[in-house]
């Protein structure tokens, strides 16, 4: 098998272990019993409105997490799909948050929040964003492809080692 079949055959593998990281993130909020989550159902549609004033630091460290999280999204989604257009990468990026946000409510484990939905696609456009000026940098698009890859193999083998840890301690 030559280099660029193994990196196309991981890049699906890794985009599912981040789509299942990101359900339990934000649906599971890093728990590993569903029983110890708080039930609860609420909607917020007004953008960035708190009613419980905790501090604007709180609230920032929440925006800028929600988008960062979602950053991976939107690359994934240009190495995966790069015939998309914006539009439909989009679209595609709203439509996770705003499922993921619908599902928080269905469940009732957390706020669906209009802020988090405007703030997972601001991140997941983000990502687009990066990629479309990584290629541009680097003018090779398969390289890129190739380092994404690798470090995104390495970050999860990471964040898959630290949870099997936190999960053995607990």
């Amino acid at each position: 098998m030559k280099k660029n079949e193994k990196t196309g055959l991981l890049v699906p593998l890794l985009f599912a272990v981040y789509l299942l990281l990101l359900i339990w993130i934000i649906l599971f909020k890093l728990e590993f019993s569903i029983s110890v989550l708080k039930t609860s159902r609420s909607i917020n549609l007004i953008p960035f409105y708190y009613e419980n004033e905790i501090g604007m630091g709180f609230h920032l460290k929440e925006v800028l997490e929600n988008a960062v999280i979602f950053i991976p999204l939107g690359i994934y989604l240009c190495m995966l799909k790069h015939d998309f257009s914006v539009k439909v990468k989009f679209i595609f990026i709203l439509m996770t948050s705003l499922i993921l946000e619908i599902s928080q409510y269905i469940l009732a484990v957390g706020r669906t929040d209009v802020t988090d939905l405007i703030t997972n696609t601001c991140g997941g456009m983000a990502g687009v964003g990066l990629y479309w000026l990584s290629v541009k940098a680097f003018h090779n698009k398969k390289r890129l492809d190739f380092i994404i890859t690798v470090l995104a193999a390495v970050a999860t083998i990471v964040v898959i080692g630290l949870l099997a840890i936190l999960l053995i301690v607990n």
